[in-house]
């Protein structure tokens, strides 16, 4: 069951929602020399914006040991591409992430067991326990450390997807968020995160300046890619 599921979730993914963000990015303008993919998975949203933007250089953080085994092999010869096995959060660190057989999913999150979404999942799934089976140590650092690191004087896009975990993504770059034009974040509207508050995100984006400029929602599903300008750089 959960192959099919994954099958048909690529499949409106490619064709339908991942093509409307591109629609709009492009029709920025933008011209994009520096990206960060916070929650690369195995690449999924690299090749994305490695394709989109074809002179622009990505940094790419995924916490997941056997996720990043394959993003490093992936981009082994891509000059382009640096992958790093971090989970970008707060504060430099260690957290525990809960892994799911869907690794899309995979989160540092307390789950809401009694919450339709996680009843469902368990359902599609066809596992106990929303398909959570173990659990895996990660490394956390903030993205203010990276930015300094690599020597970066500003980044132009920041995608953020790291399931329920964004609040502290956002807070871990705070010194440096004035050096980022655009961040594409994902909004969750089920109650499946314990202690997710969209509405904590939405007022740390607006404090910093960021105004939401689009909304792209995922077909037949409860969240939402979000598009977020720095009003003071495109002002």
């Amino acid at each position: 069951m959960r192959l099919i599921f994954k099958y048909f979730y690529d499949l409106l993914d490619h064709l339908f929602h991942k093509r409307k963000i591109k629609r709009y990015l492009l029709s920025l303008n933008l011209s994009c020399k520096i990206v960060v993919d916070v929650g690369s998975h195995t690449g999924e949203s690299i090749d994305f914006f490695k394709n989109l933007y074809n002179k622009s250089r990505i940094y790419g953080f995924e916490p997941q040991k056997d996720c990043f085994k394959k993003l490093k092999n992936k981009y082994l010869y891509n000059k382009r591409v640096k992958v790093i096995n971090y989970a970008l959060s707060k504060k430099k660190g260690s957290k525990t992430l809960f892994k799911n057989y869907l690794t899309t999913t995979s989160t540092f999150s307390n789950l809401n067991t009694d919450s339709k979404h996680f009843k469902l999942k368990t359902f599609i799934i066809g596992s106990s326990n929303a398909g959570y089976y173990t659990t895996e140590e990660t490394k956390t650092q903030t993205l203010t450390f990276f930015f300094k690191k690599f020597n970066l004087k500003k980044i132009d896009v920041v995608k953020i997807d790291t399931e329920g975990h964004e609040i502290d993504v956002l807070q871990g770059m705070e010194k440096i968020i004035d050096k980022v034009k655009i961040i594409v974040i994902e909004h969750n509207f089920t109650d499946y995160y314990k202690n997710y508050d969209l509405k904590k995100i939405k007022l740390f984006l607006k404090k910093n300046s960021f105004v939401n400029s689009k909304n792209f929602k995922f077909p037949f599903m409860k969240y939402t890619d979000a598009v977020y300008f720095n009003s003071k750089i495109f002002d």
